[in-house]
């Protein structure tokens, strides 16, 4: 962190909070550590694009705001965990969870939602005008369909206004509505081909009057995006007075930042029958619970800081603890029902996440179904970068036609990920019994090496029985027209002083897997080889990054893995990297898995992977097959540490942020059923979810079959997907291990005040680590 960040820090922990106390009471205590802790993780900068405003009136950045209010965070101690998604349908009093049953409770509900969201989220909204004054501006006819162009002015002595145009086509009417922002005039054309009268209204960055209610309503304290939907929602307040308008039949639609105010208006407005949210990403269909460095899309610090006027600025106290936040997007995205809704994305956006979009429609769509429209909700996935086409605007309007009852196109919303829990459990009945008769492996430290054969045994359980299989009979570089396409698409790490070879198709590794080598180059742009003639190399295991793979990586300067690639590189090691099973370019090749292999679990497919690495590099001249190691982070830590386990050609492994312990697993650290259920790479785990402690193995015992391999273990301490008092007490039963076997120097344990991501200065001790 720069040292200009450091003495802000240093100011805003004696400034904020302390208002006239003398001794700080204990939750005061504990918030203003959160401050402190929250300051030290958040991007310290704002305004890092240009299109980013003020935040609130008097607050230029958030650390104004900070200054100003001397807000502290909430007692985080005091507030529930929900690591996985709030449950829409189950209401929260006095501590007690109850579901809701009937259209009352779900109102209320409704009326919950509304309130927490203005509150950590969009700011509060005013209440609609009362009246307002209206004035065209110019009318004329263009191809047959009348255009006006008019203003609206209401509130205080009539000084807020809000200006659109109407493009009404030839016909009787009523008509339905198509309503856009200013930006996307195109698609507002688009939908008056198919008799829609298209309104287009003055709530985007090229033309934006709803700025200026930030001043007009100052005890207001609604952010840009509510503003504009806020804003979005006069505009219907005087088409419902238009004869040529279907008032039943308003939709709204919009894309990206445009798509998240079309998304927040539908949710706060009930006259607005059905929404178009395109690619609106983190804030839009994407949970702030899965906008995190492990899930590789925008995250909450570096979407609030590089347009810091979107959301409030208490939102930013939940980075890193976004399971505390009370409500999420999937809450938000239920207001909707019963009316209409449907999301597009390309699945492999550089910001967004396809698996936690589908999580986010499956949780709200179940609020869609309560209220007999489960059809109001759907999903149009695409393939492409983050702009639209003509026919992704057209596939759009067909759901409006649908919904609107005007035609009868098929419409089938397709997921990408088709594992559901219940249903594996349903065809593997069997299996329930063998859990509940395999005798769980406790690690006794003096022991480790006798207990180690049951321990494998136990662990190949729960990866599966992997069918039998050859290896490629040549594994080379192929030539970059045939590198796959999607790659084209995503990108991949563009390393300084590096050179990259592809491997594949036709001489991809294993089973037609693809990969990229970054070797070391001199100042000729050659392989730069030591003078053994041997190049170390590390296998990186990426993140939880469904939409591409190993391309991008975490980083708020959207450097990610380049950067992380060139310090190995830099250092003399090759950096081998791959798409893991289910991931980026693979994402399509893990449908349907458990109906083709059902034996097998993913998990037993990347470590399969993992080993057929090795298998190739040990083909290469240039690569010392003596040091190859392994480096993962999160679910690739995960895979690293298993597959290390059972493969003696690893040489030394790091992971960060990897694991929590199976055995403790509980309503916060859901260690068991985030590998088994919600990700579905071993569901075998799954049949100690509510026994975990019954677990046949876990991380302490598989990391004793590491020793006494070289091992270096990040668990940041802010990580909140680890209970860290249980990874210490794992890693002190894996330091009696290696110290029974005097490895005790091969074993590194570091625990950094950090989230879960991999920072410029783990990257260092990662390399200094395999160096030495």
């Amino acid at each position: 962190m720069k040292a200009s960040a450091i003495s802000i820090i240093a100011c805003l922990v004696v400034a904020v909070g302390l208002g006239s106390e003398v001794a700080a009471q204990p939750d005061l205590q504990r918030r203003r550590q959160y401050l402190q802790e929250s300051l030290k993780i958040n991007e310290p900068k704002d305004h890092r694009h240009g299109i980013s405003r003020r935040i609130t009136v008097q607050d230029s950045t958030w650390l104004d705001w900070l200054h100003r209010t001397g807000e502290l965070p909430p007692d985080f101690s005091a507030m529930p965990s929900a690591p996985y998604l709030p449950e829409p349908l189950v209401t929260i009093s006095n501590g007690k969870s109850y579901p809701v049953r009937t259209r009352a409770e779900w109102e209320a509900r409704r009326e919950w939602i509304k309130k927490e969201y203005q509150h950590w989220v969009s700011g509060k909204v005013p209440p609609a005008p009362k009246t307002f004054e209206v004035k065209v501006l110019s009318e004329k006819t263009d191809g047959g369909t009348r255009i006006e162009m008019v203003e609206v002015r209401f509130g205080k002595n009539n000084a807020a206004k809000m200006t659109f145009e109407l493009m009404i086509p030839a016909g009787k009417g009523p008509f339905p509505v198509y309503m856009a922002p200013w930006t996307h005039r195109n698609w507002a054309q688009m939908a008056v081909r198919r008799g829609y009268i298209g309104c287009v209204y003055a709530g985007a960055d090229t033309k934006d009057d709803t700025q200026a209610y930030q001043a007009l309503y100052p005890e207001y304290d609604f952010t840009a995006l509510m503003r504009r939907a806020w804003g979005a929602s006069r505009v219907i307040d005087y088409l419902v007075t238009r004869k040529e308008v279907d008032a039943k039949k308003i939709a709204i639609a919009g894309h990206s930042r445009n798509g998240k105010q079309a998304l927040w208006a539908g949710a706060f407005d009930e006259r607005i029958a059905a929404v178009v949210s395109s690619s609106c990403g983190t804030g839009g269909i994407t949970p702030f619970r899965m906008s995190d460095p492990q899930y590789v899309n925008q995250t909450l610090d570096d979407i609030a800081s590089n347009a810091a006027h979107w959301f409030h600025p208490r939102l930013r106290f939940f980075f890193g603890r976004e399971d505390k936040l009370p409500i999420d997007q999937n809450l938000l995205i239920s207001l909707i029902a019963p009316r209409s809704v449907v999301f597009q994305y390309s699945v492999v956006e550089q910001q967004l996440n396809p698996w936690a979009s589908e999580q986010s429609y499956h949780s709200a769509r179940k609020v869609f179904a309560f209220l007999g429209v489960p059809e109001h909700i759907a999903l149009a996935p695409r393939m492409g970068e983050h702009a639209v086409a003509a026919r992704d605007v057209a596939r759009c309007i067909d759901f409006l036609d649908k919904q609107f009852g005007r035609n009868n196109i098929p419409w089938r919303t397709e997921l990408q990920f088709d594992f559901e829990y219940n249903k594996w459990a349903e065809t593997h009945a069997g299996q329930a019994s063998q859990a509940a008769q395999l005798k769980p492996v406790h690690l006794d430290p003096a022991k480790a090496q006798s207990q180690k054969a049951a321990i494998l045994k136990n662990l190949q359980w729960l990866l599966g029985e992997e069918p039998s299989g050859v290896r490629p009979d040549k594994v080379a570089v192929t030539e970059s027209s045939r590198i796959d396409w999607i790659d084209r698409i995503t990108g991949r790490p563009v390393v300084k002083g590096a050179v990259a070879e592809h491997l594949g198709p036709y001489t991809a590794l294993g089973d037609h897997v693809a990969a990229t080598v970054y070797y070391p180059a001199d100042e000729t742009g050659k392989k730069k080889v030591p003078a053994n003639g041997k190049i170390p190399v590390v296998i990186y295991l990426h993140e939880y990054a469904y939409a591409h793979g190993y391309a991008h990586g975490y980083s708020t300067e959207r450097q990610g893995n380049s950067r992380l690639f060139q310090t190995f590189t830099d250092r003399g090691f090759a950096v081998f990297a791959l798409d893991l099973f289910g991931f980026g370019t693979r994402m399509e090749e893990a449908r349907y898995f458990y109906e083709r292999f059902p034996e097998w679990s993913k998990m037993g497919k990347i470590v399969s992977d993992t080993k057929a690495c090795m298998d190739a590099l040990s083909t290469f001249p240039e690569i010392d097959s003596n040091r190859i190691f392994l480096l993962g982070n999160t679910v690739g830590g995960m895979a690293a540490i298993l597959t290390a386990a059972q493969d003696t050609r690893v040489a030394g492994l790091a992971t960060v942020a990897a694991f929590s312990p199976w055995r403790e697993s509980d309503a916060t650290h859901e260690s068991i059923r985030s590998i088994a259920d919600w990700h579905g790479l071993m569901p075998k785990l799954g049949y100690y979810a509510k026994k975990p402690q019954d677990t046949p193995v876990d991380l302490a015992e598989i990391i004793s079959c590491i020793a006494p391999k070289q091992l270096l273990v990040i668990a940041p301490t802010l990580d909140r997907y680890s209970s860290i008092p249980a990874v210490r007490a794992t890693m002190k039963k894996a330091e009696a291990v290696y110290a029974t076997g005097n490895a005790s120097a091969n074993l590194v344990v570091s625990y950094p005040e950090e989230i879960n991501r991999i920072t410029p200065e783990m990257s260092a001790q990662i390399a200094d680590f395999f160096a030495k």
